[in-house]
Order: structure tokens, then C-alpha cells, then sequence
């Protein structure tokens, strides 16, 4: 053999150049199979947390067969330059779209060899919970991986040919400072491959093959390490799309509380829980009153605030447990689950009313806002999401309609209750068109002549199916409508028409008081649209009075402000109805141009024998004359009272002592009979 022939120094030379570029041969292979693993790997991982983060947002792409926003969603894909093909398949394993667009060939997931080595392919089932709706299939090249790994070897291959260089000169004499070095290189990467701890470096202060070797192993460690960091970024940067993604899906952006998606979720666990356990547990719609007068008056930037700062008092006042999210609108939703008992519910939706009563300070006024609270449990009123729903919002409903700002628990009677409103609503739809509106007039009668000044137009329904419908029920069902902005103009025009018919026959002044809700006031064009219709019917301004509610002008607004003086300056007298029940505040009392304060009934009923309405009563006239307005009482009904009324010497009274709300022909007689008396 030829090692027979050579000399030990030879052989020794000729077996450390072997031995030497047998061990950097047999690193190099290590390293590159181990980086090619590894980078293998992290491919394959990053595959399968796009496959489910595609498969997650594809889910209702599927479901609902949106095969657009699907295709839409994998455009996206292009940035991923690894991948070059993705299908995903429908619950029936049938195609239902691509990547590239118009893909149609499938996928051989079955690995060999030579497949392994040019491709990797992986494929994940689509579900919701455990419901299989489809399936993604993903391919993505290596090429990358083999040109990283093709730069490696290059600077491997000429760090091994300088080391071979210089080591055949330097052998003989280096031979004992070589062996370590490479013992020493050889366990160094060991170490990288058992810890897959790429920051790890080999020192070797030696500037010659083995040192460049060194420098070329720990450059191609840091190359590594580079795209492992560059690949934990991407994972990192996914990761934080996922959370916004997340957030976007799961919760509202006003409120940042948990949205519509996230409550159905919650509530469908929670009532499986209740079913499984036959734990109590309850639903709570919360919808917010008269929301939509801040909304119109204020500007929703103040809505959106309003609605946060709501969020944020719930809140506070929850225990951990509860689930409290906005389901749209001014609406929120509450999930109480594990109650003792129906009381806690009612504590807790007491508590919120409570809350809510208190002023939210926000664009430097306050606003007062309140609620009205449906609740439903399950398993006592039923075990449906759907049907607790439904029920909850009935409650919720009724709650208003018992005049807001309280709650209701659901009860079977209910329903009726909501197809009486939804029979209500249609109707009223078509009221107008069809004349069955009409006007009633209560005279109002001065206490000391005992004469007929004026009338308050009364609002009547009369329909043909339902017949004869009490104000108390559409009234407010046209406010939540906003049906009551064309009624309120057909109210105001017949009523002026009338009493402008009454003054050209009887050649008497008679005052005309219209009501204006709040819905009316808000809009921007209400002024000109009210003088508009008055002189439409030839009746002077200073004969129109308009009656307010207390809860109108709490806002304190500017525009409505500007609004009642412009009313004020052009003749209509301002006043306030039902005095003393909403929200009375002296400083509304001197901020707007009101004339008249008419007292509410409720004071009136038990007078003079009840002290508290005697003393309420005293008070409210006496403010009234202080301030120089006219005192109006309405629903006087004994003489008892009449009496007591002129002795402190209310201005006006209205009531069923003097006549019920009645057609014009009847309410035509109290003029008629003044104008005989005023020949006499």
C-alpha cells in the first residue's frame, strides 16, 4: 500500500490531513443535516400556525360558502415566499378554493424519500368546536433552506481548503496545538446539537485554518441564529395579528368591552353549564333610555363617550365571574351565572339602575342618563339562547313601557304584551294615511271668571281592527319610532286650524296648547317648521302655547336654548308640563324663556287632605308667582279642590270638574256659551 512506502512524517502528515479534513468533513455534514432539520422544522411549525390561523379565519368563509372573501383572505399568502401551494377543501372534501387562484390539482400527501427532501406538505382539519367543516392542505418549497445551505458550504468548503493549505506547512510542527482545537470544535458542536443553542461560539485565538474554521463555524452559527431570531420575529409579528384579529372579532371598539360574537359564545357555555349542573343562571338586557336624544343633541362623539364611560361604572360594580358586553346600539347584555337565587339577580339589576342614576361627567356638563332592564333565566324561563333572549328583551321592553328606568323579570303574559306592540306598530304605521288620528279638547278655565281661555289639543286613535287605542300606548311607541315627528306636525296644524276656525266664528281669542315631544325639538328645523304650520292656518303666534316636559330640557343645551327663545320672541308662550315629576331643577327655570308651569295632576288628586300634595302645591304656585309665570293645574275634578286652587290663587285649571277631553262640536259649545255671556 502506498502508506507503506512513505516516511512517519509523511504518514503523519498525510493521516493528520485525512484525520483533519475527515473530522471538518464530518462537522460540516453534522452542522448542515442539523440546520437543515432544524430550519426543516421551524417550516413545518410555521406552516401549521398559518394553516390554523387561515383555517380559524376561513372558518365562515366555508360555513357560509363565501368563496371570494376566502380567496381574498389567501392573497395574502404572498408574502410568505416559502409557500407555493395551499387547497382547501369543504366538509365534503370537495375543493372550495386555492392558492394560487384557480388551483385545481390536489395535493400527494403521501411522503417519500426524494419528496422530503424537495417539499414539505402538511394538512389541517377545519373545525368549529367539534364540527368538522372542511380541511387546509399546504405546500411550501425548501429551496430557501438549500440555498442557505449551499452559502454555507461554500464558506465552509474554502475555510477546509486554506486550512488544508496551511496545515500541510504547519503540521509537523503544530501537530499537538491541532489536536486540541478540534477536540475542542468537535465538542463545541455537540453542544449546539444537543442544546439547539445557536448563541453558543467556539473560541480559538489562532489566526489559522483551525481559527478560520472557528470563525467559519461560528458564522454559520450565527447565520442560524439570524433566521431562527428572523423566524421567531415573523411567529411573533403572527401572533400579534392573531390578538388583533382576535380583538376585532371578539370585542367592541367603543366600549372595549366584548361584543354580540363574544356574548353568544359566553352565553352558550354558560347555559350549558346551567343545563349540566342545574345551576341558575340569568340574562340581562340593558338598554339605555332615551339615548338617542344625547346621541342627536350632543353629537355621537359624546354617545361614544357616554357609552365607555357606561361600560366602565358596570364595570366597576361586577363581580369577576359576570360577563357584561355591548350587543349594539345603546343595548348591552349581562350573563350572571352561578346564582343562589332569583333576589341576586334583582340586587344586581337594582344596583345598576342605581348606578346609572347618577351623572356622568363628561364635555364639561353633566348628563343624565337611565335604564330599563329585561331579565331572563335558565333554566326557570327556558333553557334556548334564542328563547332568553327573546325573553329578556320582552322584559325589557315592558320595563319601558312601565315608564323606564327600572327592570322586569320575564313573565309568559309577555308575549302577548310584545304582539299587542308589534299589531300597535304596524298600525300606526298606516294611521295618518288612513285618518284614523282625531283631537280631543279640555277646556282650561280661568279659576277666578270661571271663563274658558283655552283648550289642550289631546291626541285620539280610533282603528277600525283594535278600536279605540289609549294615548299611554302609542304615544310612546310613536317616540321610539319616530312616528312622532309627523304626527306631532299633523297635531299641531288641526289644532290650530281649529281654534283658528273657532276665532273667525266667534270673534273670540282662545289659546291653543299643543304638546312637543323631545323627538321634535331635537330637529334642526323644528322652529321654521313649527311657525310654518301655524301660519299655514292663519292663527297668531301669541295664541299657541307649547308644552314641554322637564326631562326635555335637561340637557341644557345651546341649540335647544336658542331654539325656545326664538319660539319666545316670535309670540309662543313656553310651558312645562306635568311640573314637579321629572327632573326639576331651578336652573332651568331661569336659563330658558318658559312662561307658564303647569302642575301635574298627581299633586292635585288628594288635594286638600293629603299635607305632602297641600304642601308641594303651595310651593309650586308660589315659585311659579315669584318668577312670573302662569299657573296651570290640570286634573281637577272636586270642587274641594277648585276651591283650594283659587284660594292660593293658581291662574288656570283643567279637568274633568269642568269636562272631560271632548270632539270640537262639544268643546265649541264652552266658547259658544262665553260668547252669550259676553252680550249679556
Amino acid at each position: 500500500m502506498l502508506l507503506n512506502d512513505l516516511k512517519i512524517g509523511k504518514k503523519l502528515l498525510l493521516i493528520n490531513l485525512i484525520a483533519a479534513s475527515i473530522a471538518m468533513t464530518a462537522l460540516v455534514i453534522c452542522i448542515t443535516v442539523i440546520a437543515f432539520i432544524n430550519n426543516r422544522t421551524y417550516l413545518i411549525q410555521d406552516l401549521n400556525t398559518q394553516a390554523r390561523i387561515i383555517g380559524d379565519n376561513l372558518t365562515a368563509s366555508i360555513v357560509f360558502n363565501d368563496q371570494k372573501s376566502a380567496q381574498t383572505l389567501l392573497e395574502a399568502l404572498r408574502r410568505s415566499p416559502n409557500i407555493k401551494q395551499v387547497i382547501v377543501l369543504n366538509d365534503k372534501n370537495q375543493p372550495f378554493t386555492s392558492y394560487p387562484a384557480k388551483t385545481s390539482v390536489a395535493m400527494n400527501t403521501e411522503a417519500t424519500f426524494w419528496s422530503n427532501l424537495s417539499y414539505v406538505t402538511i394538512q389541517q382539519p377545519i373545525q368549529i368546536g367539534d364540527q368538522y367543516v372542511g380541511a387546509i392542505h399546504m405546500r411550501a418549497s425548501l429551496n430557501n433552506i438549500y440555498k442557505q445551505l449551499r452559502e454555507f458550504l461554500l464558506l465552509t468548503l474554502i475555510a477546509i481548503l486554506l486550512a488544508i493549505a496551511l496545515g500541510t506547512f504547519m503540521i509537523r510542527r503544530l501537530q499537538i496545538f491541532l489536536t486540541k482545537p478540534i477536540i475542542d470544535l468537535t465538542n463545541s458542536m455537540r453542544l449546539v446539537s444537543s442544546t439547539n443553542d445557536y448563541s453558543l461560539r467556539f473560541n480559538l485565538e489562532a489566526k489559522d485554518e483551525l481559527g478560520e474554521l472557528a470563525t467559519g463555524f461560528n458564522t454559520m452559527l450565527s447565520t442560524i441564529q439570524s433566521h431562527r431570531a428572523d423566524l421567531d420575529h415573523e411567529l411573533q409579528l403572527r401572533n400579534q395579528a392573531e390578538d388583533r384579529l382576535q380583538q376585532l372579532a371578539f370585542y367592541d371598539v367603543v366600549t372595549k368591552l366584548p361584543n354580540r360574537h363574544h356574548f353568544n359564545e359566553s352565553m352558550a357555555s354558560t347555559v350549558s353549564s346551567s343545563i349540566r349542573h342545574n345551576i341558575l343562571c340569568c340574562i340581562m338586557i340593558i338598554d339605555l333610555d332615551d339615548f338617542k336624544i344625547v346621541n342627536d343633541t350632543l353629537g355621537h362623539h359624546i354617545g361614544d363617550d357616554l357609552l365607555f364611560a357606561v361600560g366602565q361604572r358596570l364595570n366597576h360594580d361586577l363581580r369577576t365571574e359576570d360577563i357584561l358586553c355591548r350587543i349594539g346600539g345603546d343595548e348591552f347584555a349581562l350573563i350572571l351565572d352561578k346564582l343562589l337565587n332569583v333576589e341576586q339577580a334583582k340586587h344586581v339589576a337594582q344596583k345598576i339602575i342605581n348606578t346609572l342614576s347618577l351623572p356622568f361627567h363628561l364635555d364639561n356638563r353633566d348628563i343624565f342618563i337611565g335604564a330599563s332592564i329585561g331579565i331572563s333565566f335558565c333554566p326557570n324561563d327556558s333553557t334556548s339562547i334564542s328563547a332568553l333572549l327573546r325573553n329578556a328583551d320582552s322584559a325589557m321592553y315592558n320595563a319601558k313601557k312601565l315608564g323606564k328606568n327600572n327592570f322586569q323579570m320575564y313573565l309568559p303574559e309577555m308575549e302577548a304584551i310584545n304582539l299587542r306592540r308589534f299589531e300597535l306598530e304596524s298600525a300606526l304605521h298606516q294611521a295618518l294615511n288612513n285618518n284614523e288620528l282625531f283631537l280631543h279638547y279640555q277646556p282650561q278655565v280661568d279659576i277666578q271668571s270661571n271663563k274658558t281661555i283655552g283648550f289642550e289639543a289631546l291626541l285620539r286613535w280610533n282603528n277600525p281592527k283594535l278600536g279605540m287605542i289609549s294615548p299611554l300606548d302609542f304615544i310612546p311607541l310613536a317616540e321610539d319610532t319616530g312616528l312622532i315627528i309627523p304626527i306631532g306636525e299633523f297635531v299641531l296644524y288641526e289644532a290650530c286650524r281649529q281654534a283658528q276656525q273657532w276665532r273667525e266664528h266667534y270673534a273670540i281669542d282662545t289659546s291653543m296648547s299643543v304638546n312637543l315631544s323631545g323627538r321634535q325639538l331635537i330637529q334642526p328645523n323644528i322652529v321654521e317648521r313649527i311657525m310654518s304650520i301655524v301660519n299655514s292656518t292663519k292663527l297668531p303666534f301669541h295664541l299657541v302655547t307649547i308644552e314641554l316636559t322637564e326631562s326635555i330640557l335637561m340637557d341644557h343645551s345651546q341649540e335647544t336654548l336658542q331654539k325656545l327663545e326664538k319660539l319666545s320672541a316670535s309670540g309662543f308662550t313656553i310651558s312645562i308640563d306635568d311640573f314637579g315629576t321629572g327632573y326639576s331643577s331651578m336652573s332651568y327655570l331661569k336659563r330658558y324663556p318658559i312662561k307658564a308651569l303647569k302642575i301635574d295632576r298627581s299633586f292635585i288628586s288628594d288635594l286638600p287632605d293629603d299635607a305632602n300634595d297641600v304642601a308641594i302645591t303651595q310651593a309650586i304656585i308660589a315659585l311659579g308667582k315669584n318668577l312670573g309665570m302662569k299657573l296651570v293645574a290640570e286634573g281637577v275634578e272636586t270642587e274641594a279642590q277648585l276651591e283650594f286652587l283659587k284660594t292660593h290663587q293658581c291662574d288656570v285649571v283643567q279637568g274633568y270638574l269642568h269636562s272631560r277631553p271632548v270632539p270640537a262640536d262639544l268643546a265649541e259649545h264652552f266658547i259658544a256659551s262665553q260668547k252669550d255671556t259676553s252680550y249679556t
